[in-house]
């Protein structure tokens, strides 16, 4: 049995084209930003949407859950179907129910049930589309820009909430943000006309339920272990920096603010390691490990509590802490080529789950103790992710020498 595809990170094999075309790369950020931006969009008018609905930090961290929670169930699921069936169809449902998904929460979302609700459809979404978008980009992009491409496309996240934090002030302080959402809404219905057909020589579906049976999948799970901690303390980063400075002392308007300035560091982290991923053979998850471990002194930062130390602890946490997802995802295809929608969808059901417990927790220890005991918490995640991390990087390392 094929336990695992290759060894060491490398690059894949048969898929370089010579053409570099940088649309596909276009359209995997773009997918997935309005996949994404529901529950950042959520986290950074926190203040506005608490005080209309009268919800608590539990309920806001809750409602968040809610969305990781649903788009977790459907990940591991959703990766085999993109496997088996190509990536076509996913895609093309993913934007038009984001659609909806927008569209319901700027125009029905005047109550708590209801945001729960659109914002589950918009989990569901989301765990649907990435895997089939790291498929898609795995097909059509040349190997040797894959890292680029990867950083790229998990820079969607970055700029979800970067525009979540130009919202505040731009919209939700002069219109309401309900505005928020409905004026990102219609790009769903755009983005669906230019998700290309599956290519011809994508492996048919008996040969891709083969191949997805054969990888080793113990690194994998060790793999989401780490991608949930990690995401936990970041996501819990997403929906509470503002709330948290609000509470330090700033503005509202200059607390949104803070939220694209750490989404412009966290755009600039993924491009930047994306494309030195193009250039180094290996040590992708040593990398990757080190910024999650790296992006816990950030959290720590905030933990302190001084208003001055929000904006070093934002670049850290942003930069760092939240950096590292394209290149973790480039190193779980890199390393499983012929099965990236499967493996990636089980690697990115941890992030999920993490990312449920994560704001939830956080939300729940703000109520009881305070933001400095539930960034320390983050933090301790942080580390414990950049563990989880090494320790998978050598069982795939182990499993190669033995069985390759």
């Amino acid at each position: 049995m094929q336990f695992v595809e290759r060894c060491g990170e490398g690059l894949s094999e048969g898929h370089a084209k010579e053409n570099f075309d940088l649309k596909p790369i276009l359209l995997g950020i773009s997918i997935t930003t309005v996949s994404t931006i529901p529950v950042f969009m959520t986290g950074a008018l926190a203040v506005q949407i608490r005080h209309d609905l009268h919800l608590n930090a539990s309920q806001l961290g809750g409602a968040v859950a809610v969305f990781f929670a649903a788009a977790a169930i459907t990940s591991i699921s959703s990766g085999r179907l993109a496997q088996s069936s190509g990536y076509e169809r996913i895609l093309k449902v993913c934007v038009l129910l984001s659609v909806v998904t927008l569209g319901g929460i700027g125009l029905l979302a005047r109550n708590y049930l209801l945001l729960l609700s659109f914002l589950a459809l918009g989990g569901i979404i989301n765990g649907a589309s990435q895997p089939a978008v790291n498929l898609f980009l795995s097909r059509v992009v040349p190997v040797s820009r894959q890292g680029f491409a990867f950083g790229f496309k998990q820079a969607a996240i970055p700029v979800s909430t970067f525009l979540s934090g130009l919202a505040v002030p731009v919209i939700a302080l002069t219109i309401g943000w309900h505005f928020a959402y409905l004026i990102i809404a219609p790009v769903g219905a755009l983005l669906f006309f230019m998700i290309p057909g599956t290519k011809r020589e994508d492996p048919p579906e008996g040969k891709a339920l083969q191949a997805a049976r054969k990888i080793y999948v113990a690194p994998l799970v060790v793999l989401a272990i780490g991608m949930g901690l990690g995401s936990g303390a970041a996501n819990g980063l997403g929906a509470f920096l503002v709330s948290s400075s609000v509470h330090a002392g700033w503005a509202p308007g200059a607390a949104g603010l803070l939220v694209v300035l750490g989404s412009v560091t966290g755009m600039s982290s993924r491009l930047i390691n994306g494309h030195l991923a193009d250039r180094r053979v290996g040590k992708h998850l040593a990398v990757t490990a080190s910024m999650v471990g790296i992006g816990g002194i950030g959290y720590f930062l905030l933990m302190l509590g001084y208003s001055w130390l929000i904006i070093p602890a934002t670049i850290i946490a942003y930069g760092a802490g939240w950096g590292w997802n394209g290149l973790f995802n480039f190193a779980v295809v890199s390393s499983y080529p012929k099965s990236a929608g499967y493996a990636t969808g089980i690697t990115q059901s941890g992030a999920y789950f993490g990312s449920v417990l994560g704001p939830l927790l956080f939300g729940l220890v703000v109520d009881e103790s305070g933001y400095a005991l539930a960034w320390s918490t983050a933090a301790t995640e942080a580390v414990l992710a950049a563990l989880a991390i090494v320790v998978a990087k050598r069982m795939i390392a182990s499993a190669a020498s033995r069985f390759v």
